[in-house]
């Protein structure tokens, strides 16, 4: 009874604990493929608030959690406001193996954690010594004194890794001067977000850039303008690395003055060397280095743009320590527009068909321009005089500058092909060169002729629009559009008649270059009776389009417009009309013709009070000519296009399948005449009379042994040709002399053929050697032949004339024939042998 009490003030015990330690806050957290999330409690945090992960099960509760696998898990707090308890990290690695290793980030939030104090980290590795840069040119950073907070509260801080140690190359705010930071052999990017705060992400690329020789490097690029911008050294207000370099690239603007100011500076102990600061600078376009103490004052007024480096010393550690001294250094950098007057003389004076036009961009702008001492908003340098310009405060990117070229020509036999180029301009002009024109003037009764340099022109229509980097447009020299073109197209000219300007200039916001490729060359030629004449050679299988001039506004009024179409024969060109308006007309009609080139025959012809039909088949060049009314209201235009297609000849399957069945047949006929021969030839025996000396007799088309003399008679020979025995005895005498003469009336033995060369009669017969001569009355076996081997004539060898030498030795050639080393001839193939001899798979 005793122990009763004792066992419920357990058991309330128990009860209140688990009230008290049961959790109270939840929710479900999304980790990204490749991101690690960490929870931990604050230093500061006393509180013994615990974070529970994947369930409610005190086992699973630490002070602590990290999360790497990707999906989505669920933490429970013990606490009720963990946020005051706890900050969460968000790290994610960027790893270069080999080039090229670009990266474009972008910080994403998670939801439910977006009440804690977030740290996004983005590692930086890369498996050997190279240069990462962090390029931050979309909106800039500006760095601040690492006590100070930004306005928005999202800091980024960069470090870099050195083999002990990393080192804090700074604190940052989102916008400013500061475009790009490049760090040796990797480090960390940190992004801060308080907890409540909504993450405004500002996303920056990482790559693998070129080496460089310092810890960092930090790119500026100073505003136009009167600005002041300030720079704190590795670390600050702590020490500068040992015996290291960091370095900062700044931009100036044209026609600006910098000044550089040190602020704040600390200077160690050292054992080696000196600490200072390194300028490089320009001077004559060719870089010098300029190297001052701390204590110096720095640069002054200098023009152009400059590095600034820091070295430090080989710092003496123990003093440095003892004394809490270190190099740090804080410095200011501040620009002004300079108000320096800038001369320029332009000498125009042998040039009377050039003239430049030099204009402020902007209507607010403090740029000074003067001609020849006169201030005027704008100048104008006429053609054929040497006049003197000045500048002041004048940014090139504030002016607007223009090129206006006349080509004229007074006679056609005098008048060569002209390129179209820009003229080379005085150097002290300002580079922004926005626009030239080409005034073409032809004589009186003459026609421009416009021809792309190289290659051919097409006009930019909607499907094949031109993207290059300048556009050229052309027009009459009343401003009515012709259309804008571009080369690698299917226009090989353009006539126009009367004065025509060809205009070039950026297709961005940006400036041309002086020396751009040429694009056009124009020529004149004889009038035409036309307004505008389009030679065209349309590509095979291409939807190649067309305009009317001035599209998509329409054609000038009571003007034409034609189209010479040339393409290949045994071709159909369909041309289809893909948009027509049609105005009111007051006088006139407008119209649309087609005819084929050398006929006076309309294919096609339409009015705007008529329809026609939107596609026509066209068998051969023709010629496709538009004219416009005198509208009242309304405009003409026209766009259509042209693809080039074989022609669909219902009689051309039928020619091929009678030429095919045709072919078959002959092959067939063929094959079983080779067969035919063939059988015919292993049929035919090789009958021949020869000779043996061992007695036997037999054919040799025929196989096996021959028959023992007591079997066969066929050893009886009823009669035996002479000019198989005795031929070697028909030779003449020069043959005789040569191998001598043998007994007359003697009979000699016959000791088998002998070796001659084929077909030549002039080479004499040789002797048998002694080495495997037949023996009389001994049997040798018959090699068959070949089934190859051409078949034994059939013509009776008594009845040739065995008084002719020729003849004779054709017989020994066709019975004996050797080779020059005593084999067989290979046999003459038969006209299919080639065929049966092939392999079977």
């Amino acid at each position: 009874m005793k122990e009763l009490p004792r066992v419920l003030r357990a058991a309330c015990f128990m009860f209140l604990f688990g009230i008290f330690a049961s959790p109270v806050w939840s929710l479900t957290v999304t980790v990204d493929p490749g991101t690690v999330v960490s929870i931990n409690r604050t230093d500061t945090s006393e509180s013994k608030c615990t974070v529970c992960v994947g369930g409610d099960d005190k086992s699973f509760c630490q002070p602590g959690a990290v999360l790497r696998d990707a999906g989505s898990v669920s933490v429970t707090f013990t606490c009720t406001e963990p946020w005051d308890v706890f900050i969460v990290e968000i790290m994610k690695v960027i790893e270069c193996k080999t080039k090229p290793c670009r990266y474009t980030v972008m910080p994403v939030d998670s939801q439910p954690l977006s009440d804690f104090n977030r740290t996004f980290h983005w590692c930086l590795r890369a498996p050997v010594r190279m240069t990462f840069h962090v390029d931050f040119s979309k909106k800039g950073l500006t760095q601040i004194p690492p006590s100070d907070t930004c306005p928005d509260e999202h800091t980024f801080k960069l470090v870099a890794l050195e083999t002990t140690k990393n080192v804090h190359l700074g604190s940052f705010c989102a916008i400013g001067t500061i475009n790009r930071v490049q760090i040796l052999n990797g480090g960390k990017v940190v992004l801060t977000v308080p907890g409540r705060k909504k993450l405004e992400p500002q996303a920056f690329d990482v790559f693998w850039g070129e080496d460089i020789k310092s810890l960092a490097v930090v790119s500026v690029d100073l505003p136009k303008g009167q600005s002041t911008q300030e720079f704190f050294s590795p670390n600050y207000p702590l020490s500068f690395p040992d015996d290291d370099l960091m370095t900062w690239d700044f931009g100036v603007p044209r026609y600006h003055e910098t000044t550089v100011k040190i602020l704040r500076h600390m200077e160690p102990r050292c054992r080696k060397k000196e600490p200072g600061v390194e300028y490089e600078l320009m001077f004559k376009q060719k870089p010098i280095t300029v190297v001052k103490r701390l204590s110096d004052s720095q640069l002054t007024a200098e023009e152009g743009p400059f590095k600034l480096s820091l070295r430090n010393c080989e710092m003496d550690q123990v003093r440095t320590r003892a004394e809490a001294l270190g190099l740090a250094l804080h410095f200011s950098v501040s620009s002004i527009r300079t108000g320096s007057e800038v001369l320029c003389d332009v000498d125009l004076s042998e040039e009377n068909s050039l003239s430049l036009h030099i204009a402020k961009k902007a209507t607010g702008s403090t740029c000074k321009l003067k001609l020849d001492g006169v201030s005027q908003e704008s100048v104008i340098v006429p053609p054929g005089k040497k006049s003197t310009l000045s500048f002041k405060d004048c940014p090139e990117e504030d002016l607007l500058l223009t090129v206006n070229k006349t080509i004229g020509c007074q006679d056609l036999q005098d008048c060569p092909p002209v390129p179209l180029t820009v003229p080379v301009l005085e150097r002290c002009l300002p580079e922004s060169l926005k626009t030239v024109h080409w005034n073409i003037q032809p004589p009186d009764h003459g026609t421009v002729e416009l021809q792309a340099y190289t290659g051919k022109l097409r006009q930019s229509l909607p499907g094949q629009e031109c993207n290059g980097s300048v556009k050229f447009s052309v027009a009459e020299s009343d401003g009515m559009a012709i259309g804008r073109f571009c080369t690698t197209g299917f226009i090989s000219k353009v006539q126009v008649k009367g004065n025509v300007t060809v205009s070039a200039s950026p297709r961005n916001d940006e400036f041309l270059s002086q020396n751009f490729q040429t694009f056009f060359k124009a020529s004149f030629t004889k009038k035409i009776r036309e307004d505008y004449i389009f030679h065209i050679s349309p590509e095979k299988e291409k939807k190649n389009l067309l305009a009317s001039p001035g599209w998509p506004g329409g054609m000038k009024a009571s003007s034409t417009a034609s189209w010479i179409t040339h393409f290949a024969p045994r071709l159909d060109a369909h041309l289809s009309f893909t948009m027509v308006t049609q105005p009111k007309c007051s006088q006139r009609h407008t119209g649309i013709q087609v005819q084929t080139l050398g006929s006076q025959e309309e294919m096609y012809s339409r009015r705007e009070d008529e329809d026609g039909d939107s596609e026509i088949v066209i068998p051969e060049s023709f010629y496709l000519n538009v004219s416009n009314c005198l509208p009242e209201t309304g405009s003409f235009s026209v766009m259509g296009e042209i693809t080039l297609m074989k022609p669909r000849r219902i009689l051309l399957p039928v020619i091929l399948g009678v030429v095919g069945a045709l072919l078959l047949g002959m092959i067939i006929a063929l094959v079983a005449v080779c067969v035919v021969i063939r059988k015919k030839k292993k049929q035919m025996a090789h009958e021949v009379s020869i000779y043996n000396p061992n007695g036997h007799s037999f054919l040799p088309g025929l196989h096996g042994m021959p028959k023992t003399i007591e079997d066969d008679d066929a050893h009886i020979y009823d009669y035996i040709e002479d000019t198989l025995v005795y031929g070697h005895l028909l030779r003449d005498e020069l043959d005789m002399d040569q191998y001598g003469a043998p007994a007359v009336d003697t009979y000699q033995p016959f000791n088998g053929p002998t070796e001659t060369t084929a077909l030549k009669d002039t080479e004499p017969l040789k002797e048998p050697s002694g080495e495997g001569e037949m023996e009389v009355g001994e049997y040798r076996p018959f090699i068959p032949p070949t089934e190859s081997a051409p078949p034994a004539s059939e013509t009776d060898t008594s009845q040739e004339d065995t008084n002719s030498p020729k003849d004779l030795r054709l017989v020994e050639n066709d019975l004996y024939s050797v080779g020059r080393d005593g084999e067989r001839s290979p046999a003459p193939l038969t006209p299919c042998s080639e065929a049966l001899q092939a392999p079977v798979f």
